[in-house]
């Protein structure tokens, strides 16, 4: 049974068409049983519909100046739904394989923008090949200029993408959102602009495997804005989630760049990255396996990179009101964890736990001064052996800590607290043993504190409160014991102990 219905402009009606309407065509070739297709077209459209197998289904309704929908169906079981009321519109959809679903929603009711030019209208491209695939296109054009382009293409077992694109306001801009699937993946693309200006989305998502990745995007205040999400997974069960949106006040400070970046390669991964300010860039890169990556951006100019080659690590960043700052992630050993707080200006994190620092976790909390003063905190952390443990805290001013553990079973605590600008806290530890302790404060300025244990079992306690003090700690024996606490100004303390069982106790200061 073969069902063609065709109403509005056809083939048949071109004979005594108006000249208004003599551009409209409509050609339906239809080849096997079941077929069934109804195009219904008013004004300037052109619907080309090809069907070849069984019971496929293409439905296209147009209205406006001028659409095109092209639906291409080889198979059996295939449905394809286009509904445009455009001003110019495009959709093409071609499904070959079997119970393939393709629904395209396209909306323009745009007037003349702002920038005096006709508005672009929605333009859809969907590819499908291989069984069970589903994809839903929705782009809504309502008042400026915007270019709405989506394109999927899906190959192979069961993909689903969903792509909702919506753009309102006067002005220019573009939303754009490419996904390409194969074997399984999902993809879930959302981008929303409620501008009066111009704006930029971009997302792009590649995933070859039974992947999952939401990409989500936002614009709703009064200024230009650049936004790109770009999501890549090639291994398994891999999911990404990345959130972009303006939380600018107004017309001042108005956000762009907004950048991220997704690259899953391994199996089991896990990354939400959540950006809401200007300027502010993530680039996540997971190739191991059972990793999560878990990073957040609230205020403007910060920049983060996470990279995990190791197996069931967990990096968690959050980037809160401070701005221009940066933090590094690398984690190559496995079973591995670090957990980073930025809230001030112009800080800088790097932790690297390599091959070799399975079990170990680092810990970096930086907090400025709720002003818009720079407080240039640094933290560099390297852990190459098993289950050490680092944590440093730096609050207000120009924090410097260094910390090194090589050993195994160490741990390290470094607390700074700096209350000059310029007078930078400085604090080393480094351990090579085994079983090693070390405990660093500062409060001040200029302070200096060196940990160096290469023996094992060995504790170190520096506590500096005042300006200029330096204490020097050197153990390369077992179970040694070195305490040192300076206060007031331009205190010094050299400890070297090679021995065991050694306990050293200085107390400088009033």
């Amino acid at each position: 049974m073969k069902n063609i219905i065709i109403s509005g402009v056809s083939l048949v009606a071109l004979a005594i068409a108006t000249p208004a309407l003599a551009q409209s065509v409509s050609t339906v070739d239809q080849i096997g049983t079941g077929n069934g297709a109804t195009v219904t077209q008013t004004g300037s459209n052109n619907s080309d519909v090809d069907q070849d197998g069984t019971t496929n289904t293409a439905t296209v309704t147009q209205a406006g100046t001028a659409g095109v929908s092209i639906i291409d169906q080889t198979g059996s079981g295939n449905t394809a739904t286009t509904d445009q009321d455009t001003l110019g519109g495009f959709a093409d959809v071609t499904q070959i394989g079997d119970e393939n679903t393709s629904d395209i929603e396209q909306t323009d009711t745009a007037t003349l923008g702002s920038t005096g030019a006709v508005p672009e209208d929605p333009e859809a491209v969907v590819n499908q090949q291989g069984n069970a695939n589903a994809s839903t296109i929705g782009q809504s054009n309502l008042t400026g200029s915007y270019n709405l382009f989506a394109s999927v293409t899906q190959n192979g077992d069961e993909s689903i993408s969903t792509v909702t694109q919506s753009a309102a306001g006067t002005g220019a801009g573009n939303l754009n959102a490419i996904v390409n699937q194969t074997d399984g993946a999902t993809s879930t693309i959302t981008q929303t602009a409620n501008a009066q200006q111009a704006v930029n989305q971009f997302a792009y998502a590649t995933q070859t495997g039974p992947n999952e990745s939401t990409i989500s995007q936002s614009f709703t205040v009064d200024n230009s804005n650049s936004f790109l999400a770009s999501v890549y997974q090639s291994g398994t069960d891999n999911t990404s989630t990345i959130t972009q949106a303006d939380m600018a006040p107004g017309n001042s400070n108005p956000d762009n760049n907004i950048t991220g970046q997704v690259t899953q390669t391994g199996d089991n991964n896990s990354s939400d990255l959540t950006q809401l300010n200007k300027a502010a860039t993530a680039t996540i890169l997971q190739t191991g396996n059972d990793n999560i990556s878990i990073a957040s951006q609230t205020f403007s100019t910060n920049t983060l990179t996470v990279t995990q080659s190791g197996n069931d690590n967990l990096s968690e960043i959050e980037q809160a009101w401070g701005s221009s700052s940066q933090a590094t992630v690398l984690q190559s050993g496995s079973n591995v964890e670090s957990d980073i707080f930025q809230s001030g200006r112009f800080d800088e994190v790097y932790v690297d736990q390599l091959v070799g620092s399975d079990g170990s976790t680092s810990k970096v909390t930086q907090t400025g001064a709720l002003v818009l003063t720079p407080t240039n905190n640094l933290a560099q952390i390297t852990q190459t052996g098993a289950n050490n443990m680092s944590d440093v805290t730096q609050n207000v001013f120009d924090g410097d800590a260094t910390v090194d553990q090589s050993g195994e079973n160490n741990n390290s605590t470094i607390q700074q607290i700096g209350n000059v600008i310029g007078g930078t806290n400085t604090a080393s530890v480094n351990q090579s043993g085994d079983d090693n302790g070390s405990d660093v404060f500062q409060e001040g300025s200029l302070n200096e504190a060196t940990v160096l244990q290469s023996g094992n079992g060995n504790t170190a306690g520096v506590s500096q409160t005042g300006a200029g003090n330096v204490s020097d700690i050197l153990q390369s024996g077992a179970t040694n014991t070195a305490t040192v606490t300076q206060t007031d100004n331009g205190n010094v303390s050299n400890i070297i102990q090679a021995g065991t069982n050694g306990s050293v106790t200085v107390t400088q200061g009033s």
